[in-house]
């Protein structure tokens, strides 16, 4: 909710209301700035965590984050200039990504091997799906302003719940963990990089295509003139829609096969192979029905690639006892991409292509993650 919501509509609602003439680069701006602070904050976060050995184990880093992260997003309902909102939205992103860190470091401290991409499915299907933050900000509130505030609350509201329902106050204090199955040393760590370069084509590929989705809809779709009365915002409602449904079958079904076959980087590649064309789809037939099976197959291959591609991440970790500092650099192979595609996709949209270019680079770039996640040997 915090990540998606002013990613997906909010931020690129509020620059059409404050800066419609260069809404792409103030976009472009804001949204990398922040992803900047996600690459740093990501790894402090997740070693600090590692260091913590009380009773309370990795909570008081969700807690802290997810309240640093309210505070800033209420601090951005009040905000109408570009300045102000790339401060809030940098301060969102501490907040988030110290309260991520901790918790993708809980699902390698608590889950066994055998369940990861299971477990890894049902989290993504709340990573990768915009549908309850669009819906929420679309139609529960109107404007802005609320719709940040509404936001803020759902946070802090969910990690507290986590919190309180996984606080176990008479467990002894957390313990490194035991070392992962797996080949250790260079060969181990060979793997690990090639993992991480696989996640950060995918999703380099993943955040040109999707960066823009409302501007796609509303300026080369023509959304709101094919069906008058409706906004752009309702056409990525819509888009929600159809690519969570699809997502949450894609995404339970690969993580279950992949656990019970022990295969990882086979679907990782044909996941990626889908992602790649549901793309190519939205470069060739910017129409209505064209978007809604681009969309369809984006969610299938993105719910493949993601449940088992985080499962395998998860099996090669360098280090046992330093679980969520690696997992925080593993997340800048996520916010990475948020920083690279705005300030890829601005130009190339305006200057040098339009969404056709960056539709066919973002394809590239997908496919070639599944190509290199085969290079991954410690892991069937």
């Amino acid at each position: 909710m915090g990540h998606y919501a002013p990613l997906a509509v909010l931020l690129p609602v509020r620059f059409q209301e404050i800066a419609p003439d260069a809404k792409e680069t103030a976009f472009a701006l804001v949204s990398g700035s922040g992803a900047v602070v996600a690459m740093v904050v990501g790894p402090v976060a997740g070693a600090l965590s590692d260091r913590t050995a009380g009773r309370l184990g990795r909570h008081p880093w969700t807690l802290g984050g997810a309240a640093l992260a309210a505070a800033a997003l209420v601090f951005l309902a009040g905000q109408r200039t570009a300045a102000g909102t790339l401060v809030g939205w940098c301060a969102a992103q501490a907040g988030l990504n110290t309260m991520q860190a901790s918790l993708t470091a809980e699902q390698a401290d608590q889950v066994p091997v055998r369940q990861r991409a299971t477990v890894a499915g049902w989290m993504g299907i709340t990573a990768g799906s915009a549908l309850l933050p669009v819906f929420a900000v679309t139609r529960v509130v109107s404007g802005t302003g609320p719709a940040f505030l509404l936001t803020g609350a759902v946070v802090l509201l969910s990690a507290a719940v986590f919190a309180l329902l996984t606080f176990r106050p008479s467990a002894a204090p957390r313990r490194p963990p035991p070392p992962e199955p797996g080949r250790p040393g260079r060969l181990h760590r060979a793997d690990f990089l090639w993992a991480w370069t696989s996640r950060a084509l995918f999703f380099t590929g993943w955040s040109l295509a999707t960066v823009y989705v409302l501007y796609y809809l509303v300026d080369e779709v023509r959304y709101e003139r094919r069906f008058p009365g409706k906004t752009g915002a309702d056409g990525v409602l819509e888009v929600s829609v159809v690519f969570t449904a699809v997502l949450v079958v894609s995404t339970l079904l690969s993580g279950v096969v992949s656990d019970r076959t022990g295969r990882r980087r086979g679907m990782a590649v044909g996941g990626s192979a889908v992602v790649t064309a549901g793309i190519m789809v939205w470069a060739l037939w910017p129409s209505w029905p064209a978007v809604l099976v681009g969309t369809a197959l984006l969610a299938v291959g993105h719910g493949a690639f993601l449940s088992v591609d985080q499962a395998l991440v998860t099996q090669v970790l360098p280090a046992a006892a330093h679980r969520a500092r690696d997992l925080g650099v593993v997340n800048i192979s996520y916010t990475g991409p948020q920083t690279l595609a705005p300030l890829v996709a601005g130009p190339v949209v305006t200057s040098l292509g339009g969404y056709e270019t960056l539709f066919v680079v973002a394809a590239v770039l997908t496919l070639l993650a599944g190509l290199t996640v085969r290079n991954v040997r410690g892991v069937g």
